[in-house]
This record gives structure tokens, C-alpha cells and sequence, in this order.
């Protein structure tokens, strides 16, 4: 998306209020897709993903992910909706479950040996697998999301952090 007034693509966000006496914090779940258990955001990552990066996602519907490894920043993704998103990061695993449709929106992350998340980036697609939607050598799973310092200088703010 290319938001009025910026010369640039801002990859695949969206932002919403929240109202009334709901409150956000800055946590992710970490676990399966039914984990009630969760770790706070430490903070954003404070550089540009870059090729090598080991990532996690979580997702509504496969939960916490990780060994995932950036292979591709910059990138233009033709998703088969027909729509098209700039300035992507692309990330991939060859063990593992892939991601699946109803995980977008959800975060990307670098959890470090201490347990702390750092926020990568914010989820936008993916797939393969092949038919056991599980990654492999000859079919590896693809990991697509928008870079943490894109939603920080689209946005105005910057990402909570604990």
C-alpha cells in the first residue's frame, strides 16, 4: 500500500482503533494455536530485516512458529487473490508446518536466548508445503510480511513495547 503523501510502499498494513474500556498490550502468544501463554514485546527490531534473519510468526490458526529464515527484503509478491505487495520480506523453512490462511495479521518476531521478543515485522501471507501443507527440501514453506520500521515510519507512533 502507498499511503497519501509517501513516495513509497508501505508493504501490507492496516491499522484500527481501539475504543471503550478495551486495552492493548504489547505480548505475543507463544505456543499452539490454543496457548493461553504469552511474552511480552521487549522491543521492536531496530534494523531493516535482512537476508539470514531467523524469525518467528504466530498465527490464529497454527499458533507460534519458529526457524524460519529471511531470504528475500524488498520484494514485490503477487498474491493469487490478484493483488500485489510492495517492499515485502520473504521468509522460508524446509521443517515444520507452513502458515496458513486466517494467520495474517499476526506478528513476526526474534526471540533471544533470554526469551525476550523483539517485533519484526507484522504477517501478510504465505503458503507451499505441498499437499501436507509441511515444508520440506523440494517444497519449502514461504513466510511473507511487512518489515516493523515500515509500520513505524507509515504510521504515526512507533510499535508498544513492554
Amino acid at each position: 500500500m502507498k499511503l497519501s503523501g509517501q513516495g513509497y510502499y508501505s508493504g501490507d498494513l492496516s491499522m484500527y482503533r481501539v475504543d471503550g474500556p478495551s486495552l492493548a498490550s504489547a505480548r505475543i502468544y507463544k505456543g499452539g494455536k490454543t496457548s493461553s501463554s504469552s511474552r511480552a514485546v521487549h522491543d521492536y527490531w531496530r534494523r531493516w530485516a535482512q537476508e539470514g534473519d531467523k524469525v518467528c510468526t504466530g498465527g490464529m490458526m497454527t499458533g507460534e512458529q519458529c526457524g524460519w529464515k529471511v531470504t528475500d527484503t524488498q520484494a514485490t509478491v503477487h498474491y493469487t487473490s490478484g493483488s500485489t505487495a510492495k517492499n515485502m520480506v520473504v521468509a522460508r523453512e524446509t521443517s515444520g508446518a507452513c502458515t496458513i490462511g486466517g494467520d495474517s495479521g499476526g506478528p513476526v518476531s526474534t526471540v533471544d536466548s533470554a526469551g525476550r521478543a523483539y517485533a519484526k515485522g507484522i504477517r501478510s501471507g504465505g503458503g507451499g508445503g505441498g499437499s501436507d501443507n509441511s515444508g520440506g527440501l523440494f517444497d519449502p514453506c514461504s513466510l511473507v510480511f511487512t518489515d516493523i520500521g515500515l509500520a513505524n515510519s507509515a504510521f504515526p507512533g512507533t510499535v508498544a513495547r513492554y
